[in-house]
């Protein structure tokens, strides 16, 4: 994009937080959020303008609509965006099931505008050079895929709206382990569930902590295969992607801040097998996926 553009945030909580600092040379027109002193302080922070409510924010002159809300509230606002004739982000799970996401879908075509799902973590730059690095056939074609993605909670965590599956539409299956679903089908394209495990393995909670998910054609040997877990148990935050290839594997540990610095390593498997040759760059620690994912948006 060339010309600037203008933005309306509806939620101003931390991910609005991100998306509002992320947005580069355009500019935040308006924003709007249930908590009026959140939109107030974002609107304050950014030189713009605070709404009362959604229909206030899409009053103002603008061309995008980032809608970073609870789950149970993101296909409503995402169509009432697009209705409004402007194009949406709308962060993942984008809604609570494949009905409300078709019902974007037809808003967007009824409309004859742009809607994206917000999964920024495409972007860690360890990741970005993975997707080439494999796409680029140096190593064959990708055999699996093995993926963790953890954090530890935080003192409150169960009385967040996350733990409530009327809001959420589930636990870390579709917090976290979104984000390692979306990596898989970038990745390698789309995989059938083979099987799920979802555990409440700490607290009193109605939806899970931990879940496992192999993916994969079922009765085919030779067919290629993901294995996922995401937890809200893993007592040091973790993130680690591993993608094995023909003759090569190529895994991310990592991200940024508390995950820790993104390294990339480079496993080049010789002919005579045996241990591989290693390449292995290191990231700076500022997370810049939400910047960079922007920038294409």
């Amino acid at each position: 994009m060339t010309e600037r553009r203008r933005v309306g945030i509806a939620g101003c909580g931390f991910i609005g937080r991100k998306r509002a600092g992320a947005l580069g040379r355009d500019t935040l027109a308006g924003c709007f959020d249930v908590d009026p002193d959140a939109a107030v302080a974002q609107a304050e922070r950014h030189e713009s303008r605070a709404c009362l409510s959604l229909e206030a924010l899409l009053e103002q002159e603008f061309d995008v609509l980032v809608v970073a809300v609870p789950h149970d509230r993101l296909a409503d606002l995402a169509v009432q965006g697009l209705q409004a004739g402007v194009a949406v982000l709308v962060e993942k799970p984008a809604a609570l099931g494949v009905a409300e996401i078709d019902r974007i879908a037809d808003a967007a075509r009824a409309a004859g505008r742009l809607v994206r799902v917000g999964c920024q973590h495409r972007f860690y730059p360890g990741v970005a050079r993975t997707a080439k690095i494999v796409r680029s056939g140096r190593f064959g074609d990708v055999m699996s895929l093995r993926a963790r993605y953890g954090h530890g909670g935080r003192i409150g965590y169960h009385r967040e709206w996350r733990m409530d599956p009327a809001r959420s539409g589930g636990g870390e299956h579709v917090d976290q382990g979104m984000h390692l679903i979306d990596l898989v089908h970038w990745l390698m394209g789309p995989l059938p569930l083979h099987s799920p495990l979802l555990r409440t393995n700490y607290g009193d909670a109605a939806v899970e902590d931990n879940a496992a998910l192999l993916l994969g054609e079922p009765g085919l040997a030779d067919a290629a295969w993901a294995m996922l877990h995401a937890s809200w148990t893993e007592w040091k935050n973790l993130f680690s992607l591993e993608v094995y290839c023909r003759s090569g594997k190529v895994a991310v540990d990592g991200l940024a801040k508390s995950y820790g610095s993104q390294a990339l390593r480079v496993y080049a498997m010789r002919p005579e097998l045996g241990p591989p040759d290693v390449e292995e760059t290191t990231f700076p620690a500022q997370d810049v996926s939400w910047r960079e994912e922007w920038r294409v948006t």
